[in-house]
């Protein structure tokens, strides 16, 4: 049996770390990724109007009201009398971040009453971002949440 000297232990282990480092970069050049929005220049450009939208939202009397109805699994958003009178559109907007395809959005109906109810039965469980927008007196509000179902 032939003895094992330090010139082919090294040329082993550096085939061995050549093997590994490769065979790491095709897995993670394999795997899918998704970015947070396909626009995200343009988010970025226009951060500051959202960090403005969340402040006005926040600083608002009454505040928009969200609570998850365990017993019917789905989402209520409640809107203040305030906020009701005087607003004239929005969209509320489910977003998934692992899976882009299963964002929800839909309108806010100011005259259908202050409770907006969404079923969340269907929804996958996991994370979801919650986000309220509206338009009031000409500026634009919004209030984000972070659901767990």
């Amino acid at each position: 049996m032939k003895k094992l000297d330090w010139g082919k232990g090294i040329v082993i282990a550096i085939v061995l770390f050549i093997i590994g480092t490769l065979s790491m970069v095709s897995y993670l050049i394999s795997l899918d990724f998704y970015l947070v929005n396909n626009d995200h220049y343009e988010e970025g450009v226009n951060y500051q109007e959202t960090i403005d939208s969340k402040e006005r939202a926040n600083n608002l009397d009454e505040q928009v009201v969200v609570l998850f109805d365990e017993e019917r699994i789905a989402l209520k958003v409640m809107f203040p009398e305030s906020v009701l009178q005087n607003a004239q559109d929005g969209t509320i907007q489910l977003y998934r971040p692992n899976d882009s395809a299963k964002d929800l959005t839909l309108p806010i109906e100011f005259a259908g009453g202050s409770t907006h109810v969404i079923p969340m039965e269907r929804m996958d469980k996991g994370k979801w971002v919650l986000t309220i927008k509206w338009k009031m007196d000409e500026l634009e509000y919004q209030k984000e949440e972070v659901i767990i179902i």
